[in-house]
């Protein structure tokens, strides 16, 4: 929580100007009919006691407003984070989820290649057992250069692409606070 609308060592939003003798015949700014008796701070109006009484309550009710609309935003906030860590599980549920699909399909379609290639070196094996005699010692001289591919060391056979999948997170609103050149004005004071 921002602060306790009790506020201690409240500054006094009136004092009483010594300084300053309210001049004769003159009546306090906000209600007209009493002299002078304090200058308001926020709005630097002399004004009875009556009325720096009020001027007192509206600006302890305006921080009481304003301190709980920030205390109901910070708890905007916090549902906000909560919301978004949940959407940021879903994001990577699914996009394990969806890597489990790959994955299984590359294993799905490994099994196939394998065994096309097994298929090929059977039918080798078939076309050495077929060869006449004459032509057998050619067919095994060129079945190192042929079968050079299938190394573990080197294997060329298979290349595994992946891409990275990532979460990223963006601020979709940059500015939280509007700055006001009028800060100091007060409607209420005109």
């Amino acid at each position: 929580m921002l602060g306790n609308t009790k506020r201690r060592n409240q500054p006094p939003t009136a004092q009483i100007s010594r300084d300053q003798q309210s001049p004769p015949g003159r009546n306090c700014s906000d209600c007209k009919k009493k002299p002078p008796q304090v200058q308001c701070l926020h709005c630097s109006q002399h004004v009875c006691l009556e009325c720096a009484q009020k001027h007192v309550n509206l600006v302890a009710g305006d921080t009481e407003g304003a301190i709980h609309l920030l205390n109901e935003k910070i708890d905007v906030l916090d549902r906000i984070a909560a919301n978004t860590r949940q959407n940021i599980v879903t994001a990577r549920d699914k996009i394990v989820k969806k890597a489990d699909a790959e994955r299984d399909q590359a294993f799905a379609l490994l099994t196939q290649m394998i065994e096309q290639e097994k298929q090929q070196l059977r039918n080798k094996n078939k076309q050495l057992n077929e060869l006449p005699l004459n032509e057998i010692a050619m067919f095994i001289r060129r079945l190192p250069s042929d079968l050079q591919y299938l190394n573990e060391k080197d294997n060329s056979l298979f290349n595994i692409i992946t891409t990275e999948p990532r979460i990223q997170l963006q601020r979709q609103r940059q500015q939280l606070f509007i700055e006001n050149d009028d800060d100091d004005y007060d409607p209420r004071c005109d």
